[in-house]
């Protein structure tokens, strides 16, 4: 079976605040002349070893993982479960993962990842981290020095492109929208002038005029509302593997969507309302 692995050391979890579930973390009597162990996460433990303990059960790994002094029916023995994490793409659901120490063996072709966790600006202490490495071996080059956060953003990166296409059409979207309905109310109030002048000069009053095209447009607007927010319901469904911290019902998002288009419909309107509650009854009676 291919499932993710790693070698890392000591305190690994701890640095990157991975809590271990059940056992116990590597340490620094995990070497090369000790028992072979190995962690795995909950989804492994999961997926192999469903309503039993992980903890004692053993793993055998193929070939090109072997460490030098190990034969092919040599096993680890799980001595940690951590929590599930986000080992490739944030977007991925989560896979079975194995993790052995990197002292029990260390492939000497293999390039090292220094997680470092620092108090105040990462980079700051890049120098730092470098020196330290250069005292122990001032041969070995340092290279790709970067932060977590910038890596979740390159790891990320075509999301982020599709949000930003997504977000400049849905603005895109909105002022066709707000434009649209400005269009659809002028006109509606327009051909609805000898009305207009009829119910002010039998004494409606200018407020009533502004509610009365203010309604019509919310009316259209709450409509159209209601069919977007049906047939988005059931396009989200599709889209679940793309979504990132949200639900495809999460209903802060769908609430917030509609509040801010009815704000916008009804900014729309108001100019057509001002405009009609400024009639004259006389004007309005001789435009028929």
């Amino acid at each position: 079976m291919e499932i993710d692995f790693g070698r890392v050391g000591p305190n690994y979890f701890r640095t990157l605040r991975t809590p271990l579930v059940a056992g116990r973390d590597f340490t620094l009597q995990d070497t090369s002349t000790s028992q072979f162990v190995a962690v795995v996460n909950q989804e492994f433990a999961a997926r192999y070893w469903p309503g039993q303990d992980p903890i004692g059960k053993q793993v055998q790994l193929g070939e090109t993982h072997l460490p030098s002094r190990m034969t092919y029916n040599d096993r680890f023995t799980v001595v940690g479960v951590a929590r599930n994490a986000k080992y490739r793409r944030l977007i991925y659901d989560a896979e079975p993962c194995l993790f052995v120490p990197w002292f029990q063996e260390y492939p000497s072709f293999d390039a090292v990842i220094i997680h470092t966790r620092v108090s105040g600006e990462p980079l700051a202490f890049a120098s730092q981290v470098e020196r330290a490495i250069h005292e122990l071996n001032p041969d070995l080059p340092v290279f790709d020095v970067t932060t977590v956060r910038s890596s979740m953003q390159m790891g990320s990166v075509f999301e982020r492109i599709v949000v930003t296409f997504a977000g400049s059409f849905g603005l895109l979207a909105l002022a066709l929208a707000a434009v649209g309905a400005y269009g659809v109310v002028a006109y509606a109030t327009r051909q609805r002038t000898h009305e207009i002048g009829i119910r002010m000069a039998l004494g409606a009053k200018r407020g009533d005029i502004l509610r009365l095209v203010l309604g019509q447009g919310l009316r259209m607007t709450l409509v159209g509302l209601a069919l977007g927010l049906v047939l988005s319901l059931v396009v989200t469904r599709f889209l679940r593997n793309q979504l990132l911290g949200v639900a495809p019902t999460d209903m802060l998002t769908y609430a917030g969507v509609a509040v801010l288009l009815c704000l916008v419909a009804l900014a729309a309107c108001y100019l057509p309302a001002r405009r009609a509650t400024k009639v004259e009854p006389t004007s309005a009676l001789r435009c028929e």
